[in-house]
């Protein structure tokens, strides 16, 4: 649905900017999907007339013409050829830009040679103004369009205005109409709701006697109205019509039919004019509409000139010999309206929205119509949308109206009464409303408290238990209580809800304080590629030997393979490798974070390993696990050997402390081979708090577990993670300012680490520096014993300004004396 501020206006008052408007109908439930504000876009775009036309000397395709835009002439070469001498044409002057169209760049003209003669500007097709998808045409104007005009004052768009695409939930039927989104914004700013009196002038006849109608299917249409208009002169829409509809993306077709569609909009009714002379006559002598079923292998011939076989649940509009309408979906082209029509018969009805529904399903045919009629159009605003509609029809087509409606209504609906107990919406909502309160904002949707719109006072008597609201026809979707007590949410301002624990919850806080942390690290370890585990908290002693003492064993444990609280996650993830491997899953890599439990030792040098110490303790712990080949399958379907290594689970690592707020970790390798690794290092922080252990596993554990390749784990202290990470704050926006590149090549001794360099540069505290990059190792001949020689990209920035050469000169030499010092680095020229 779109809808333009400026329209809103003309049914409430609204003082706030557009994105105000915007945040409101977002809090009351209407999402906006878009906003684009209008005026601006024809600037430099004039009316100019057409005084000469001729052939271009150098090109066949193209015509040299003569224009005047009001303030002179001047020379335009043009390719279209649908225009002649006097027509008059949109043409944009040199300077100016044309209307951006999505994902193209702007177009701003300049005066130039078109195969070499000089072309002072350019006359425009529609699809160039963005006002038509297609036609490379020009836009032919009307011929009383006053030459130098601006464009935009010619298409009524001087002023500045904004459209907004609101996406209307089903539910929601009556906002899409202008009015009823006006009605909303009422009810939340407390302005008064401006609806037109649609009120016409009296008679000679009446349209009793000019037109029948007869429902045979009054399940399927409950009501029927029909008004005749006489004497109306069809041709273009004033500008006001034309220009509304075209902010919204409706097409102008003449003024009549605009006027249904003007209505449809404002008011949500969908309506419909025929021609009333092509309309044929019953038995009374009166054209007739006749409101039935599809016969079986009946054809009609839609408005856009299809042709569709009808099935018989389809419910057709028709006079006493032909089908003239498509209920709810779409006219016929055998009384529609045209220049020669003179007198108009206007039908506004209800069909119902499940057959509805199923016609343009069948049929494949959607329209604005069958749009709002499949949602529930209002069956209590017919009367009142034909009168409105008729009404503009006599202001911009003339003509005279007669006296009445026909109204068929076999079986009117009684509006909708629900019990609504005050005490009943503070417990739901977690408030303390006052009664009036509450049947003021109801009163505010045009809901009716105990037979009286409510209002706000300042003392109200003692409000009985409950009340009863009747809930007018155009609120489809208020069918009990609760609904009611949404709508007073939403008017009071969700927003404006206080946080509450839900009852019975024990505690103001009953929830775990590091949830999103863990949440944040799951998504992480997810987002590197790595699938989540879920073990057993109890395990088998024997898959815990590498563990030692302090196990926590159950003392009535169901099974030997669960009698001890797990000490490690690897046990689990390791349990788990078998278990892919023995399904023939050999390339896997598992993350799981849970809690481990140990005993605290006994105080003494007694304690037994097997003997429980002091009370049980508990930790988070995170674990990964990866094994098999790194990329199974490459692009070509071609297999790829490499496989996960020591390197792949450090830079894994990295990647993650780094972006879990944890910055500086090193890794230091441990000397000798343990009970669970062939070869490790451990995880530290700042080079002295220790984080955890990374490595290879056993070739020994590995053959307990049936595991035939290399595998990789590692197994951190979570706790210690939650406990020191500094995640980012905010947003770094891509940098603006260039960056400088510096290029180091030097020797160290064959022991110096990537780490060790590293850690040399951050002692280093070269201002400005933003990235650290190794990109060369060698080794040769060429090299002194016990050296290698590496190269490194360190790379400066200003967040501000462009560094200079001297400053970056001077920050590097920070860093060179730094490596030289602490490596005894030997700079290689």
């Amino acid at each position: 649905m779109k809808v333009t501020l400026n329209w809103l206006k003309e049914y409430v008052a609204f003082d706030g900017s557009p994105e105000q408007l915007a945040d409101r109908l977002t809090m009351l439930g209407l999402e906006v999907e878009g906003a684009r504000k209008l005026g601006g876009e024809f600037d430099g775009i004039v009316v100019a007339q057409v005084l000469t036309c001729d052939p271009h000397p150098n090109a066949d395709k193209l015509s040299l013409c003569r224009v005047n835009d009001g303030r002179g002439e001047r020379q335009i070469v043009c390719g279209a050829k649908n225009f002649k001498v006097g027509d008059k044409v949109p043409l944009i002057l040199p300077g100016a830009t044309l209307p951006a169209k999505p994902g193209e760049a702007p177009l701003t003209i300049k005066v130039g040679r078109i195969r070499g003669v000089e072309s002072h500007g350019m006359l425009c097709s529609p699809r160039e103004l963005g006002l038509a998808a297609e036609g490379d045409g020009l836009l032919i104007l009307p011929a009383d369009a006053q030459v130098g005009q601006p464009f935009a004052e010619h298409l009524g768009r001087a002023g500045s205005d904004t459209v907004y695409d609101l996406e209307i939930t089903p539910n929601r039927p009556d906002l899409n109409s202008v009015i009823g989104i006006a009605r909303e914004i009422a009810a939340v700013t407390g302005e008064a709701l401006r609806v037109p009196e649609a009120s016409l002038p009296p008679s000679a006849f009446r349209v009793d006697d000019l037109v029948a109608v007869r429902l045979e299917d009054p399940e399927r249409c409950p009501r029927y109205t029909a008004r005749v208009v006489r004497g109306v002169k069809v041709g273009p829409s004033p500008d006001w019509l034309r220009v509304a509809l075209e902010k919204v993306g409706l097409r102008s077709i003449n003024n009549v039919v605009d006027v249904t569609n003007y209505v449809m909009l404002e008011t949500g009714q969908p309506l419909h004019a025929f021609d009333y002379h092509r309309v044929a006559k019953g038995t009374g002598g009166k054209p007739t509409l006749v409101v039935r079923r599809a016969r079986a292998g009946e054809k009609f011939v839609t408005l856009d000139g299809l042709e569709r076989g009808l099935a018989e649940e389809m419910l057709l509009i028709a006079d006493e010999q032909k089908g003239i309408a498509l209920a709810g979906v779409m006219g016929g082209q055998n009384t529609e309206i045209n220049e020669r029509t003179t007198d108009v018969l206007l039908e506004s009805a209800y069909f119902q929205p499940t057959n509805i529904r199923r016609t343009a399903k069948t049929l494949g045919l959607r329209t604005d119509a069958s749009y709002r009629f499949e949602r529930g159009a209002d069956v209590g605003i017919c009367d009142w949308a034909s009168r409105r509609c008729v009404e503009l029809i006599l202001q911009v087509a003339g003509g005279q109206a007669a006296d009445g409606i026909v109204d068929t209504y076999p079986r009117p609906v009684e509006p909708r009464e629900i019990t609504l107990r005050h005490a009943k919406v503070n417990q739901m909502l977690g408030l303390a409303l006052r009664p009036e309160e509450i049947e003021y904002h109801l009163g505010q949707l045009g809901l009716k408290v105990s037979g009286r719109v409510a209002r706000p006072v300042e003392a109200a008597p003692e409000a009985p238990p409950s009340v009863t609201v009747r809930v007018p026809s155009f609120r489809v979707d208020l069918k009990r209580e609760i609904d009611l007590i949404e709508e007073v949410a939403r008017l009071h301002g969700v927003e404006r809800i206080p946080a509450t624990p839900p009852r019975g919850a024990v505690g103001a806080n009953a929830y775990d304080a590091v949830h999103d942390q863990l949440t944040e690290a799951r998504r992480l370890l997810a987002g590197l590629g790595l699938g989540e585990a879920q073990g057993q908290t109890l395990v088998s002693k024997a898959d815990c030997k590498a563990a030692g003492a302090g196990l926590v064993a159950l003392a009535n444990p169901l099974s030997a393979d669960m009698d001890v609280l797990r000490p490690s996650l690897l046990p689990g993830l390791l349990a788990a490798l078998r278990h892919n491997a023995r399904h023939q899953i050999t390339e896997v890599a598992l993350f799981e974070i849970g809690r481990v439990f140990s005993q605290a030792p006994e105080a003494g040098p007694a304690r037994r390993a097997d003997k429980a110490g002091g009370p049980p303790r508990e930790a988070r712990r995170l674990a990964i696990a990866l094994t098999g080949r790194r990329q199974p399958l490459f692009w070509n379907g071609t297999e790829r050997e490499a496989k996960f290594d020591w390197y792949d689970l450090r830079g894994l690592l990295e990647e993650f402390l780094d972006q879990f707020g944890l910055r500086g970790v090193t890794f230091v390798r441990a000397a000798e081979a343990s009970a669970i690794y062939a070869e490790s290092a451990a995880v530290q922080l700042g080079g002295k708090l220790w984080l955890g252990e990374l490595g290879q596993l056993s070739p020994l554990v590995a053959r307990d577990y049936d595991l035939r390749q290399p595998v990789m784990l590692a197994e951190l202290d979570f706790d210690q993670l939650l406990a020191r990470r500094n995640p980012a704050k905010a947003f770094k926006p891509l940098p603006v300012f260039p960056g400088v590149r510096r290029d180091l090549a030097m020797m160290v001794p064959e022991a110096t680490t990537h780490e060790a360099v590293l850690q040399a540069v951050r002692q280093a505290k070269a201002p400005h520096l933003e990235a650290v990059e190794l990109f060369d190792v060698f080794r040769g001949q060429n090299l002194p014993a016990g050296r290698k020689s590496v190269a490194y990209a360190f790379t400066y920035r200003h967040g501000e300004r462009t560094l200079t050469d001297a400053e970056v000169n001077a920050a590097h030499e920070k860093i060179v004396a730094e490596l030289k010092q602490r490596l005894q680095a030997v700079v290689r020229e």
